[in-house]
């Protein structure tokens, strides 16, 4: 696995980074690893609601820039207490992949003394609170994990910055942002440099230097998270909205468009991982039906193939329940 490294030190937008992975998987031959930073930037999961996860108006009036990633996952504020982790290799199994890559980076952890151990679908933690929180992208041939690790993040202005549901916390038994997470430098010595050097030396068996024709082409990738419909995602006003919490998946929000008590729409979001878009295939079953046909309708899908340990039982639950 190679360390790939920019020619300069400039600063440069989260997107860059998000674009620089696309680059790697999909551009290059072999496998990738690199760690960035930013300023405060907040970036929400390709399937969520960003007004139901982003301060907005804090956000805008302390310039802190919002984008949206092609990942599924939560929200996720970031600063240059943050370091963000990119890893890319060949497959597409997806939770090899992930477990892999939380299993490598959470023994990177304890070796420097760190207590950190793996917890849920996409978290590790130190003393039942999370440092690290991560999402998978796939593309043909090759699987992207990215993912964060809070150094020395300044939490107060990640409280301000995001706006978790309540259903979240709730199943987190936590009542703020602030009792869930923690910082490395409060359980290690290690300066942040060192600590950078010494996780690229344990992930990596050497260098990839970018060119400048490639830095290019990545800036040209990063134009697609400036667009607008894209940034804005599907976000209609929907006449019933149910949402869950469910082990092993995340949150899933469905959205109802009734007209006269039939569904003419559905929509999901949440921080759950999308393994392919089930969109089309639901709004043709569903479209039509009354809500108590669902269950029926539904049987003509696997969820799982769709959203990472999501039953078609569970999805038909969120639906019918008042």
């Amino acid at each position: 696995m190679k360390h790939l490294i920019l020619p300069d030190n400039d600063e440069r937008r989260l997107i860059f980074y998000l674009s620089m992975e696309e680059f790697a998987a999909r551009e290059m031959d072999g496998e990738a690893f690199f760690l960035w930073q930013v300023s405060p930037t907040v970036i929400f999961g390709r399937n969520q609601l960003m007004e139901a996860e982003v301060n907005v108006p804090f956000c805008r009036e302390h310039g802190i820039k919002m984008f949206r990633r092609k990942s599924g996952g939560g929200c996720v504020y970031s600063d240059w207490g943050n370091i963000m982790v990119s890893y890319i290799v060949k497959g597409e199994d997806v939770t090899a992949t992930f477990n892999t890559f939380l299993q490598r980076l959470a023994s990177a952890l304890r070796d420097i003394g760190v207590d950190a151990t793996v917890s849920g679908r996409n978290d590790i933690q130190i003393g039942g609170r999370k440092v690290s929180g991560n999402a998978f992208y796939k593309v043909p041939g090759k699987s992207i994990v990215h993912g964060t690790l809070l150094f020395a993040s300044d939490f107060e202005r990640m409280q301000q910055a995001i706006t978790p549901s309540a259903v979240k916390l709730q199943s987190k038994g936590v009542a703020s942002v602030r009792q869930h997470v923690t910082n490395l430098s409060e359980h290690t010595d290690m300066p942040i440099e060192e600590f950078k050097r010494y996780l690229i030396d344990k992930f990596c068996d050497g260098e990839r230097m970018l060119t400048a024709a490639e830095i290019a082409r990545i800036e040209e990738i990063e134009q697609t998270y400036l667009d607008e419909s894209f940034f804005n995602g599907s976000n209609p006003a929907y006449t019933v909205t149910k949402s869950e919490k469910i082990a092993g998946v995340g949150e899933v929000a469905v959205g109802l468009e009734m007209r006269s008590g039939i569904i003419h729409r559905i929509s999901l979001s949440g921080d759950y991982f999308m393994l392919s878009d089930p969109m089309p295939a639901l709004n043709s079953l569903l479209r039509g039906k009354r809500i108590d046909e669902a269950a029926e309708a539904l049987k003509g899908i696997d969820m799982g193939r769709h959203i990472a340990n999501l039953t078609t039982t569970q999805l038909t639950e969120i639906i019918l329940k008042s």
